[in-house]
């Protein structure tokens, strides 16, 4: 159990989303050991406010820094019971107060100063963490009730996301924002932790809680109660995650996006997230949801196809989020005539289609919900006030039923009706966060709607593997990983796919030293291959033959997202870098909401052709038709070791090999035949190696183009195939990284992997086997 969710582990690698923080290695602290301890120095354009004992019994203004390290093995309640026994308020080391931590390494003119770091406690007489409300306890978060800060406009992509969340998945929301912390002086020690998704994993990032003020008031984001800090605190926990709070306010600019078709009966959206400057609206919802989350600009965008979208997304669990972000007027907050709320977040609930003018015309409606209880300009609720609103003329012309039918449907304060005309005229911006099966059965707000199937596999680009790169390169692109997707063709409905692949990316959290520059990202993306059923793997051939499906745009960016509608058949998900040999991870989530087969493209560990079996009545022949065989039996002992072997093989090398045989060599092929470990062989078993050579050579010989003896490391499996040998991914794996040198492939080289592939051949346990031979 943990963070209140209970986890199988058998589960980790089956579904989308994890109910676990990682809760790395308990730090343990040493009786006979102490940490040092010491007044924190503070920059000189911070200051700090001369305060006498508080109600807690720390000094306000001389507190003892416990200089306890943040990163693991550190964890939450390791510091905390440091903290408690040593009767110190925690200061967080990694992020200290002063410039660096509001404007990062950026020198920007502070638009207010002097800023003074303080603790709650100096702020108000009785702080607390969330201000029970029972006249709204949805959320566990009070009315949640928000408000910029001086220095912070409503374009704040942390507003934003925590707005939409409260209303539509509180208890997601609770999961980030731990309930159990408080300023209760039996527990409080300045200590604060709040969970984000990274990577598939929820991560804890604590901090301590002094926070930016000017002239008494927070320079950025807090509750409308003077007394509540658990918003401020959040967005201190996310602005340490990501360097500054400056990063955290780079409003709620699209990281590309966009509407477009699928082929072949099927439709898709597709975009992609992380690749502008600073935090955005998308990343913020994932960061809070550990959902798959899509972003489009619906400027310009064709209705058709985000009435296709909007269709498919309202019944099943995807929270659709959309705002009104004109191009001038900067962050600044509006309320329109229509009533709506720039820089306000909406969430879309509902559909329905209903006719007016005396029963002839038939309209669609969209319900929408405002961000209840967000009060950042006091502009008002934000409701619409057009066409299909309570008092408009449109809603007086339907009928008393459908009144009825449409008032039933609103049940939610702040929510309402507007024509999907009006809502692609007005709205610019559309976020879908795509909920896993996990969250689906913890969050009942969203229990109505159909939940998705999911799947998760954490994988690897490899250099001289399987980082292949993108289409273009044919030769190298279906060594990609590929997965499978399997839609019955008995089912007679289309099936609605999300792939989503997330490259690992570095926030300040995962860096073992905040000051380490962070790996740039690469440019990622996926194609989507419609197979035959009875295809198991891509191949070259197959791929400069067959264009795909569907390509994603390649760019940098953390996550490329693609919103699929897919008819019964077979498909293969190839995720990919542009180009190739680029080294990563990378998190792959495919969501399905019709019932479909997913597998990783595998191979089995086997030998199909045993070569040493089929030549072993075979003679070897010279040129002028005399046997080898009869030759050497003159010429060495019955028994022969690799020393003997080594110059048999020089001999005749040209005849079985493309260049001269190594010592090495010779050591391996004699453990082929050498069944009772003595080092040597019966001479009459060269019939058989020679054979097994020359066949070797042959299979080797087809990716030679050059004729140089050396192939790339890419061609190892269709060697392996050419040469009657099929591995696992984590075996041919194994096989690149033994013997395969700056991605180049000798024909030595490989003729001592399938050596140690036959070695290990046999054994029931041959996985095992061949990692220890090929070690």
């Amino acid at each position: 159990m943990t963070n209140g969710w209970p986890v199988r582990s058998e589960e980790k690698q089956s579904t989308l989303s994890r109910y676990r923080s990682t809760e790395r290695r308990q730090w343990a602290v040493n009786e006979g050991r102490s940490h040092p301890l010491g007044l924190q120095q503070h920059h000189n354009s911070t200051l700090r406010p001369n305060q006498q004992n508080d109600q807690y019994g720390h000094s306000a203004s001389n507190h003892m820094s416990s200089r306890l390290p943040l990163h693991p093995p550190c964890g939450y309640q390791a510091v905390k019971r440091a903290c408690r026994e040593r009767g110190v308020l925690f200061e967080d080391p990694d992020f200290p107060p002063g410039p660096r931590a509001i404007w990062g390494c950026h020198k920007f003119r502070p638009p207010i100063h002097p800023i003074v770091w303080m603790r709650p406690h100096e702020m108000c007489q009785r702080p607390q963490f969330i201000v029970s409300d029972d006249s709204d306890s949805e959320s566990g978060l009070g009315r949640c009730d928000l408000e910029a800060g001086i220095s912070e406009g409503p374009g704040a992509c942390v507003i934003g996301a925590v707005s939409a969340l409260a209303s539509l998945t509180p208890t997601l929301l609770r999961r980030v924002i731990p309930t159990d912390q408080s300023f209760e002086p039996g527990s409080y020690c300045g200590l604060f932790r709040f969970c984000f998704w990274h990577f598939g994993e929820w991560t804890d990032v604590i901090i301590d809680d002094r926070l930016p003020t000017y002239r008494g008031r927070l320079v950025y984001l807090h509750s409308g109660n003077a007394s509540e800090f658990w918003a401020a605190l959040l967005e201190k926990a996310y602005a340490k995650l990501y360097g500054c709070y400056e990063n955290v306010q780079q409003g709620w600019g699209i990281c590309g996006g966009g509407l477009g078709n699928c082929s072949n009966g099927g439709h898709g959206s597709g975009s992609s997230s992380g690749g502008c400057s600073g935090v955005g609206l998308t990343q913020a919802l994932q960061d809070l949801t550990g959902g798959v989350v899509q972003s489009f600009d619906l400027r310009g965008q064709d209705r058709f196809l985000t009435f296709q979208v909007l269709s498919s997304a309202v019944p099943r669990s995807t929270l659709l989020i959309v705002s009104i972000l004109p191009e001038k007027d900067g962050r600044r907050q509006l309320r329109l005539r229509n009533g709506l709320l720039t820089h306000h977040t909406y969430s879309v609930t509902g559909m329905a289609r209903v006719r007016g003018g005396g029963g002839v015309v038939e309209t669609t409606l969209v319900r929408l919900r405002s961000s209840g209880g967000i009060s950042i300009t006091g502009t008002g609720s934000g409701e619409w006030t057009g066409p299909w609103s309570e008092r408009s003329w449109e809603w007086d012309g339907l009928s008393d039923r459908d009144k009825e039918l449409l008032s039933v449907r609103i049940r939610k304060e702040g929510e309402f009706w507007m024509s999907f005309e009006d809502f692609a005229r007005h709205f610019t911006r559309l976020d879908l966060v795509h909920i896993g099966p996990d969250d689906w059965m913890a969050e009942p707000a969203i229990h109505s709607k159909q939940p998705w199937r999911a799947v998760l596999a954490r994988r690897r680009w490899r250099s001289g593997y399987n980082a292949g790169g993108g289409p273009n390169y044919t030769e190298t692109t279906s060594m990609n990983p590929q997965f499978h997707i399997q839609i019955p063709r008995s089912s007679m409905n289309k099936c609605h796919v999300v792939v989503s692949v997330t490259q690992y990316y570095e926030t300040n959290s995962t860096l073992d030293n905040f000051s380490k520059k962070k790996r740039p990202l690469h440019a990622i993306g996926f194609a989507v291959y419609e197979v035959p059923h009875t295809m198991t793997r891509l191949t070259p051939q197959f791929i400069s033959e067959k264009k795909p499906l569907d390509v994603t745009s390649h760019s940098v960016t953390r996550e490329v997202v693609t919103f699929f509608t897919l008819p019964p058949g077979d498909y293969i998900v190839v995720p990919q870098t542009s180009i190739p040999d680029c080294d990563g991870k990378f998190l792959l989530r495919i969501l399905t909401d019709e019932q479909s087969n997913i597998w990783e493209v595998n191979e089995d560990n086997m030998v199909f052709r045993n070569i040493s079996s089929e030549f072993v009545e075979d003679t070897l022949m010279l040129p002028d038709g005399k046997s080898i065989l009869n030759k050497l039996i003159m010429k060495y002992p019955p028994e022969i070791d690799a020393c003997h072997l080594l110059k048999i093989l020089k001999t005749y090398w040209k005849a079985y090999l493309i260049e001269k045989p190594s010592y090495e060599l010779c050591k391996s092929l004699i453990m082929l035949r050498d069944y009772n470990i003595s080092g040597r062989i019966n001479l009459l078993d060269i019939t058989v190696l020679m054979q097994m050579l020359h066949f070797w050579r042959i299979a080797f010989q087809k990716y030679d183009k050059s004729h140089s003896g050396k192939t790339s490391s890419y061609n190892l499996r269709l060697l392996l195939w050419e040469a009657g040998s099929t591995v696992s991914n984590k075996v041919l794996e194994c096989l690149v990284l033994r013997f395969a040198k700056n991605k180049i492939l000798s024909s030595e080289c490989f003729i001592m992997a399938m050596v140690r592939l036959h070695l290990a051949h046999g054994d029931k346990k041959f996985y095992v086997n061949v990692m220890r031979y090929i070690i």
